[in-house]
């Protein structure tokens, strides 16, 4: 009976462990909601939605990516990812999506808006993850870990691709 009891017991400590760690890497790793905002006039001719995840790193991008619409009159959006499923895609000229790869995979509203997607040449989606490499597939994605060092990189990178597809649809393409 004894042998059964310590089996007992190992087993309840490798379950509280597995439940402590996962509590722990929730808490850590998992992202806030972010904070809504609007700039610019919503009947603005450029219209340009941001949907995000709250960290330091994305917050800076998003930051970055206003300063660059600010000059150019457009209105930009900025949501939570949770709000993707009510997104009526047809009121945006470009879509931003920030996101992080959690638990091997994209956040579920970021996954579905992405699949439904009719117009993914308007789509630009950051995805961070812990080595960098992880990305949607399906969309011309950018990857990168959450380095602060690479934030007005990232934004360059983000700014050209909203510059690109904004003048595509000015031309009607």
């Amino acid at each position: 009976m004894k042998i059964w009891k310590k089996i007992g017991v190992g087993v309840v400590v490798l379950v509280l462990g597995f439940v402590a760690f996962a509590a722990w890497y929730k808490a850590h790793y998992s992202m806030v909601a972010a904070t809504p905002q609007e700039v610019g006039r919503p009947d603005a001719r450029e219209r340009v939605l941001i949907a995000t995840q709250g960290s330091a790193f994305k917050d800076a991008v998003v930051r970055g990516v206003i300063a660059r619409l600010e000059p150019r009159g457009a209105y930009v959006k900025v949501v939570d990812v949770s709000a993707l499923p009510d997104v009526r895609e047809a009121e945006w000229n470009a879509i931003v999506v920030l996101h992080t790869w959690e638990m091997d995979k994209p956040p579920r509203p970021v996954a579905a808006f992405v699949d439904a997607s009719k117009a993914r040449e308007k789509l630009v989606v950051l995805t961070t993850s812990g080595n960098g490499e992880r990305k949607l597939g399906g969309v011309d994605a950018i990857s990168t870990a959450s380095s602060t060092v690479v934030v007005p990189a990232k934004v360059d990178e983000i700014a050209a691709r909203i510059e690109k597809v904004l003048t595509e649809k000015r031309a009607g393409m």
